[in-house]
């Protein structure tokens, strides 16, 4: 982190954001050892004036430290800094895509969350999902999934590890879209806010999901012909903006770490 803040002024705020993110969306079970969230920052230091983002380097979200965090370049999705050594994650191009395509995202989030991947192989339009629960509206009325064989064929492994790649899942993210399921790999959600806001809409996203997954083995269960009735147009817009509810849950959330008062991020 001492790099980050003196030769290039990151926010250290924004640094132990970042790191407790991924503790906390670990322990919520949003990320597994292979997921990741990174936040936006303009560089202006050292002759260097360009859009990055701040993202773990090659580790598992429930063991990032301080010193994990790394710079990456938008434009590129390759690392700032010329004494970085470490390896960055695999699919970083999900976040320079995103970040490239829509300049007011802060915050990307790239999950394997089990209930979304149910719902990333689903081709049924009435088993599509949909923000059901009032604080999961914040994932927004449209959610699209990508589907990587259209442009790049069927002999993929899922991943997005390619510029092109990068920019092809971001055409998905319009004006409306904050999340996207990706098939039978997962899901990414952009955050306009912040990273506690991102990670307030990976965790209900998750929640929402499964609410979703419950309602409509209950309605089958109970000889109902119906889908579970999603929120209205409407209603995603009035509950949508929870950023407000952050400052209460984030508190909460770092508590349930169980962090030592003197412990060291």
């Amino acid at each position: 982190m001492d790099r980050l803040t003196s030769h290039f002024g990151v926010c250290p705020d924004l640094i132990k954001d970042l790191v407790l993110a991924n503790r906390i969306l670990a322990h919520h079970n949003v990320l597994d050892t292979f997921g990741h969230i990174s936040a936006r920052c303009h560089i202006r230091s050292k002759g260097i004036d360009e859009d990055c983002y701040l993202q773990a380097t090659y580790h598992a979200p429930s063991l990032v430290h301080t010193q994990d965090i790394a710079l990456f370049s938008v434009r590129t999705g390759e690392s700032v800094d010329p004494e970085e050594q470490r390896k960055g994650p695999l699919e970083r191009h999900i976040h320079a895509g995103l970040y490239r395509a829509r300049p007011d995202v802060q915050a990307v989030l790239h999950c394997h969350a089990p209930m979304l991947v149910t719902y990333s192989v689903l081709a049924n339009a009435g088993t599509m999902l949909q923000p059901v629960l009032h604080v999961g509206a914040s994932a927004g009325r449209q959610i699209p999934i990508y589907e990587i064989s259209d442009h790049f064929g069927h002999d993929t492994d899922l991943l997005v590890k390619t510029p092109e790649l990068g920019d092809d899942l971001a055409k998905l993210f319009g004006s409306a879209v904050s999340m996207v399921l990706m098939r039978g790999h997962g899901a990414t959600i952009a955050s306009q806010s912040n990273v506690k806001d991102l990670v307030h809409k990976g965790i209900y996203a998750v929640i929402n999901a499964t609410i979703m997954r419950d309602a409509t083995l209950l309605g089958a269960a109970t000889g109902s012909t119906g889908v579970p009735r999603p929120l209205s147009n409407g209603e995603v817009e009035a509950c949508g903006d929870w950023v407000s509810a952050v400052h209460r849950s984030w508190p909460a959330w770092v508590a349930e770490l169980g962090l030592g008062k003197d412990e060291s991020l």
